[in-house]
């Protein structure tokens, strides 16, 4: 009975609406970025970042507790407005795709900063919504049977809503070392030094290049590390080979081999490494695990018993 009243209540909402509502998103992000330029995410670091996500889930539970007399409220929580919004997230997660995206500036006009780009964070802001609300009702509305799911919603709302608040403390610093020589400070994309908390001992660069080919000036590189030391606050030394995609984890920071002294090759005394610091990645992991555990069960639970006959058409 209850059921036949929510479908009563939306017979006029339906996913014409909810196109409609994701293009006026599209529309007034496009006026924001003409008034007030791209997003500006390094305003939005902790705890500001903290507090918007504290005052997002309160939002989320009066628009829940207000569902029955909010038309708009309850209507969000169907297929006919989680569809479009998805659409209009995914179109915009292809163009990224397909646009080469370039943090200096430069290429196509909004579409190569898109993450900077209003229509893009509001359309996934709309989506967050959306599956916040549904997230909600599978908690307070929870059946053994609803596990798949309640894993599904809950996972990708932890990936969505920590990826899009946790992206102001990511950092991602550059420190030059050079054979011989402890370093403590890195560098951000803007050129100003920060301590980071360690100090970095290089020992040796190593670089192995594959043979030379005729026609060739220059061997391509085969494989380039860094032999280190890493001196942590309380004491620690750790000893250890950084090279490319086999990263150092060290406390908050994970240490990449980055770059070398490129004229010099094999004789480079210089090795730059990037340390990269994302506080909020454990969280967005958990999402994407709790998704593909959500995934797993969905097969399981779906999957015909054995002795079971399925119900013919």
């Amino acid at each position: 009975m209850k059921e036949m009243e929510h479908s009563k209540r939306n017979r006029n909402w339906d996913m014409k609406e909810g196109f409609l509502i994701g293009g006026g998103i599209l529309l007034a992000g496009i006026l924001l970025q003409l008034l007030a330029g791209p997003v500006r995410w390094e305003v939005l670091a902790f705890p500001v970042n903290l507090i918007l996500l504290l005052v997002f889930l309160a939002a989320l539970i009066v628009m829940y507790a207000l569902r029955r007399k909010v038309r708009l409220f309850e209507w969000m929580m169907h297929l006919q407005a989680a569809v479009p919004a998805l659409c209009y997230a995914l179109g915009l997660t292809i163009i990224m795709g397909l646009v080469a995206q370039r943090e200096e500036g430069g290429g196509i006009p909004w579409l190569s900063q898109i993450l900077d780009f209003w229509p893009f964070v509001l359309s996934y802001s709309w989506m967050m919504v959306i599956v916040g609300l549904a997230t909600i009702n599978h908690l307070l509305r929870f059946r053994l049977r609803e596990i798949p799911f309640l894993l599904n919603h809950l996972g990708l709302f932890m990936a969505l809503v920590c990826g899009a608040i946790g992206a102001p403390d990511t950092q991602r610093l550059h420190m030059t070392t050079r054979e011989g020589e402890t370093e403590s400070r890195a560098e951000d994309e803007n050129g100003v030094l920060h301590d980071v908390g360690l100090s970095i001992g290089l020992h040796d660069f190593i670089m192995e290049e594959f043979p030379l080919q005729e026609g060739q000036r220059r061997a391509t590189p085969k494989r380039f590390a860094s032999d280190v030391t890493v001196y942590t606050k309380n004491g620690e030394s750790i000893d250890a080979v950084i090279e490319v995609n086999k990263p150092l984890k060290v406390g908050r920071w994970k240490i990449y081999q980055y770059d070398y002294d490129e004229e010099k090759g094999t004789e480079s005394r210089i090795s730059v490494l990037e340390l990269v610091s994302d506080p909020w990645l454990p969280f967005i992991l958990t999402g994407i695990y709790m998704m593909l555990a959500g995934a797993l069960c969905l097969f399981f639970f779906m999957a015909p018993r054995p002795g079971k006959k399925e119900d013919k058409p």
